[in-house]
């Protein structure tokens, strides 16, 4: 499986800096040109470790109690990917002498990224030259890359010039607001080029870390610039290897002096394992199942297994929303790994469990008595958002999170681990509401919070919200009574911890059956919330209006009609199908599409899902493309600036909750699929209570088989 972008246009340069990214979940390099910096195209030249960030304040022309103080933004470390070749006194440049034979791609059965050239030089030397790069799974902390050479029409000596950059190179576009406008840095505090080792840190978040290095060939010469480590070595043969190693915390110095054909070895070897569980087969008229299993092969990239981090709405991919954790990460990445690899699904929830006292300071911050509120936008568990409308107050990630440990605890009945983490998350997560909310003429009520729709803030009623929340309330007792049951110890030490008392559970349980679940009688639609089907329409024609919409119209102007950014109300339809008949999700899900932007990348597999499972598999697929081509498309116009993690999660999503259609029914698994005609036949694995299953479906047939150990 590879995916293929040779082109050195400059659009396809910005993109392939984040499509050829090399990640393993716990360090990420972007895809750059190895040997110079260009200025025809823009560039983000940056290595990111997961989890390492820098502190800023922020600052707000009118703070007002609560704002948050301070925030957190993933920098780039230590960046050791420039590689200058120099042929017989001439520097190689994609800009100088004449490119042929040229290939670049990744290949996702390898875990390896291969750029090869046969490059004429202006004084008409030919020479092949082939990069192969990887971040090892095997060895976190390492990062290789390896030059070959064949000199085609001449012995010249060949000259190679590492940089260890200590700062990043950067373009950013300051009227985006998706990007960090600040650049930080890291603060250089040791160099012994003896020991080939540099250590540095951050000067506000206090975090160190530590790279070292490995080159092989003849060293020449190594210096010490202002802005960088500069080692110049000298071919000795027709290879180059150099291996770069980060510890961090926990991650120590393994395998650095490995050689690239032993990592690419290994690389394999755990990647061949991992596809057994993880391909998605997709016989199609167009290369859908190239787009699915990138997807899924950019989320392992990036995703955080040591149980402390997460998985950034832009991976390790880019510095984009400043490397911050949403809810993206349970609720569009979480389930790939839930159905293709459990024990990765679970290190995204003890991350969670992990900043739950962090959660707790933050639900402070807001003026709360009780329980915890997950930030919004995070690293380290801190809430990172300035904006509170449009940000923290979108208080549904609270029960996201609970959903996903949820859906964990339904696909693996794994009790212990809810005992263990699971239940206190629910219940802290859930007091928050409880704490809002109100009953009124028998009815419970959230009010002033923002749903996933962020073009529709501080609403009463999100109907998204609520639903979700009396599915929360609903399975806290559930759980209290398993627990009860079948762990008494440790529900003994859960209520004595939590302080739980049966009038609370009994409280929840009746604010779930009474929660305001918004509806227009006259539509026959669920509403948004209380009041945004009370609003105008958007004044301007779809030709007239400039998108994204929070890029061109003031925010007042936005919140002011019935707009929406993104799927809101109709991730409810996706979610919770069984609480609706036909009718409503048609009129809803039809309505719903003619007041959204899409402007979120988030939007498209939403819908998409739910066309599908109405058996509208025309419109369900027009838009599973477009969000499977998000990034290999560049359709946002923003993939230089790292992966969108959420699209591709929703991809996979799309697949498995839409054109099969498999659901959890009487706690069996079921499919009842819909397929678009564009696709002959789907093949893939999933896991359902400890035990794997083969699913398979075509336009004649389908069904689930459970796999006896040793079958693929």
């Amino acid at each position: 499986m590879k995916i293929y972008l040779n082109d050195y246009d400059t659009e396809t340069l910005e993109k392939a800096e984040s499509l050829l990214f090399n990640g393993n979940g716990f360090i990420g390099l972007r895809g750059n040109l190895e040997e110079a910096y260009y200025d025809h195209f823009s560039t983000n030249r940056e290595t990111y470790i997961n989890g390492f960030y820098e502190t800023k304040d922020i600052h707000y022309p009118e703070k007002m109690f609560g704002f948050t103080p301070t925030g957190e933004t993933m920098i780039s470390v230590i960046d050791g990917q420039t590689t200058l070749i120099t042929i017989g006194g001439e520097r190689f440049s994609i800009t100088e002498g004449t490119i042929s034979e040229n290939t670049r791609y990744l290949d996702m059965d390898k875990g390896i990224t291969v750029r090869s050239l046969v490059w004429t030089s202006p004084k008409g030397r030919q020479t092949k030259i082939t990069i192969s790069r990887l971040a090892s799974f095997q060895y976190k902390n390492l990062f290789s890359l390896k030059l070959d050479f064949e000199r085609m029409d001449h012995q010249e000596k060949i000259e190679l010039t590492t940089h260890l950059n200590f700062y990043p190179v950067r373009t950013i576009d300051k009227n985006d607001p998706r990007m960090s406008h600040e650049l930080q840095k890291i603060t250089v505090k040791e160099i012994d080029l003896e020991a080939k080792r540099c250590t540095f840190g951050t000067a506000y978040s206090q975090l160190e870390a530590e790279l070292i290095w490995s080159i092989d060939n003849q060293t020449i010469e190594q210096t010490v610039e202002e802005e960088r480590i500069v080692i110049r070595t000298k071919l000795e043969g027709d290879s180059y290897q150099k291996n770069l190693s980060y510890a961090f915390q926990e991650q120590t110095h393994e395998g650095i002096e490995r050689s690239f054909t032993e990592l690419v070895q290994a690389q394999a070897s755990y990647l061949a394992d991992f596809w057994k569980s993880a391909k998605v087969t997709i016989k199609s008229t167009e290369n859908l199942e190239e787009s699915v299993n990138y997807s899924t092969f950019a989320l392992l990239q990036s995703l955080g297994t040591n149980g402390k981090t997460s998985i950034a709405a832009k991976g390790l991919s880019g510095s984009g929303y400043e490397g911050h954790y949403f809810w993206d990460a349970e609720m569009f990445v979480f389930p790939v790994f839930l159905h293709l690899n459990p024990a990765l699904a679970q290190q995204l929830l003890t991350y969670r469990y992990g900043i739950l006292d962090k959660a707790r300071e933050n639900a402070q911050l807001f003026g709360y008595q009780t329980g915890a509120l997950y930030p919004w936008r995070t690293i380290s568990g801190t809430e990172s958002s300035p904006f509170f409308e449009g940000g923290s107050a979108q208080h549904h990630i609270n029960a996201d999170i609970a959903y996903a440990f949820i859906q964990y605890y339904r696909y693996t009945d794994d009790l212990a681990f809810m005992a263990e983490c699971g239940f206190e998350v629910l219940l802290e997560t859930a007091r928050i509401f409880s704490e809002i909310g109100y009953m009124k003429n028998g009815t419970f009520h959230i009010d002033k919070v923002t749903g996933p729709d962020e073009y529709t803030v501080l609403v009463n009623d999100n109907y998204y919200t609520n639903q979700l929340v009396a599915y929360q309330f609903e399975w806290i007792n559930r759980l209290a009574k398993r627990l009860q049951g079948q762990y008494p110890e440790a529900w003994a030490g859960l209520t004595t911890k939590l302080h739980v008392a049966e009038e609370e559970l009994q409280q929840l349980a009746q604010f779930a059956e009474t929660m305001a679940l918004p509806f227009d009688e006259e539509k026959g639609i669920i509403a948004q919330d209380r009041d945004f089907l009370n609003k105008g329409f958007w004044p301007y024609a779809k030709e007239e209006t400039h998108y994204p919409l929070l890029l061109n119209y003031h925010p007042l102007t936005i919140y002011r009609y019935q707009i929406s950014k993104q799927a809101d109300a109709v991730l409810a339809l996706m979610l919770f199908p069984e609480t609706f008949d036909k009718a409503i999700i048609e009129k809803s899900i039809a309505y719903y599409d003619q007041v959204t932007t899409h402007d979120s990348s988030l939007s498209y597999s939403t819908f998409s899902t739910v066309y599908s499972r109405l058996g509208q598999v025309e419109k369900g697929y027009e838009y599973f493309i477009k969000n499977a081509r998000t990034d290999l498309d560049n359709s946002h116009k923003n993939t230089k600036d790292g992966i969108h993690t959420a699209s591709m999660g929703g991809t996979f999503m799309t697949i498995v909750y839409g054109f099969c259609n498999l659901r959890v029914v009487d706690e069996k698994l079921t499919i009842t699929p819909n397929l678009p005609k564009e696709i002959e036949e789907i093949d893939f694995y999933t896991y359902f209570k400890n035990e794997k299953y083969r699913i398979y479906v075509n336009h004649h047939e389908y069904w689930i088989e459970k796999q006896v150990e040793g079958n693929r």
